[in-house]
């Protein structure tokens, strides 16, 4: 190996200043200005340390909802009924109008992703959507008596029928707004954000108490605020102690049922989806720009 032997070249800066040696280099130090270097290293860690986080909750959604497209259209098709009853109060869109123009072009869409494309949360929505029935069920088993037997309280949902189809009331649209449309939408709703929340190891008590919580807020409060700020004549039904006592204990049955039922179609499919492995965030330690 030929080394030369001409004069050595001035050492430089990043920014092409010369650095200047004085007395012997084995002893002294270099007095170069590394604030600039320094800077961007330690920008470079900054972007290290939370690209891996976002990178692994994007990876932990994408595991959760594979299909997110039709995660969505479930979610909306399963939550408009029930949202557009306080829409309806509030004037701000028609029941007929959202049913007509909305909700069935959207479960037309729906069912044919379901039959020409088939797919795992397929499944789930149909859990959710017959144990929604039958919650609501469990709940008109302690309503119907306190309307018909012991007329505590009056059943508005002659006049949701109403609004739904364009009549003064039509309790056949009402029941099926309530049964199709509300009882099951919120079936659906739970079951498809429990499957990404991941309660699969949950146990019972935690998944009926998550279903209970959900059946009180935001469910039944919305109701007890739609009625209570509704303009003249476009309430439900009369708030008194009774009433609101009596809606809760209803939407306490709704929710302890539901959530019997999430955990008992977990139990049939294998306990649900797995929980996603969140790894420990690797600890980055900054590069050595320089010596000193």
């Amino acid at each position: 190996m030929h080394v030369s032997a001409s004069a050595p070249r001035p050492l430089t800066t990043c920014e092409g200043q010369p650095i200047r040696i004085s007395g012997h280099l084995s002893g002294d130090t270099i007095p170069v200005n590394l604030d600039r270097n320094w800077g961007d290293a330690m920008e470079t860690q900054q972007r290290a340390r939370h690209w891996p986080l976002i990178e692994q909750l994007l990876a932990a959604i994408r595991i959760r909802i594979p299909h997110p497209v039709r995660f969505g259209l479930y979610l909306v098709l399963a939550s408009t009924p029930l949202l557009s009853v306080s829409g309806e109060v509030f004037g701000i869109v028609s029941l007929r109008v959202v049913s007509e123009w909305f909700l069935l072009p959207l479960l037309g869409i729906i069912a044919v992703l379901a039959v020409c494309r088939p797919n795992a949360i397929d499944r789930t929505v149909l859990a959710g959507f017959a144990w929604g029935l039958v919650a609501c069920a469990g709940y008109d088993c302690f309503r119907l008596p306190e309307v018909y037997v012991f007329h505590l309280w009056g059943d508005f949902f002659g006049k949701i029928g109403g609004w739904a189809t364009g009549t003064r009331s039509n309790y056949l649209a009402g029941y099926l707004w309530r049964y199709l449309g509300d009882g099951a939408g919120i079936g659906v709703v739970v079951f498809i954000k429990a499957a990404v929340i991941g309660v699969s190891s949950w146990p019972r008590r935690y998944v009926v108490g998550l279903t209970v919580a959900f059946a009180v807020f935001p469910v039944w409060t919305g109701l007890i605020l739609t009625d209570a700020l509704a303009p003249a004549g476009r309430a439900l039904f009369p708030l008194d102690a009774m009433t609101l006592v009596s809606s809760l204990i209803g939407h306490l049955i709704f929710g302890a049922i539901l959530g019997y039922g999430l955990w008992v179609s977990q139990g049939r499919t294998g306990r649900g989806p797995s929980r996603v492995p969140v790894q420990d965030r690797a600890e980055i330690r900054p590069e050595v720009v320089g010596r000193r």
